[in-house]
């Protein structure tokens, strides 16, 4: 339990370090971040299955929180979000 919310807290912070402060759609670098930790957390479920059931609650909250944030971009064309993250910090 700890973990998990010592995680969530983290993955919060790169949030505010993967946006410009003059970034035009800070949601959307949200998004990327949010996206990449997803990446990173499936990559690790993968390489070590002995911490399955942690991963797993982890990537529930992980999944949960993105399809909120994530949620005004779903249709968007992979050309315009390519535009967009250019505003972004990687």
């Amino acid at each position: 339990m700890f973990k998990s919310k010592v995680f969530i807290l983290i993955s919060a912070s790169f949030f505010f370090f993967s946006c410009e402060e003059n970034s035009k759609d800070p949601q959307f670098c949200e998004c990327l971040s949010i996206s990449r930790t997803l990446n990173e957390k499936n990559k690790i479920l993968i390489e070590n299955p002995s911490n399955r059931d942690i991963v797993l609650k982890e990537l529930q909250s992980l999944v949960s929180e993105k399809r909120r944030i994530c949620k005004p971009y779903e249709n968007m064309t992979g050309e315009e979000m390519l535009e967009k993250q250019k505003d972004c910090i990687n």
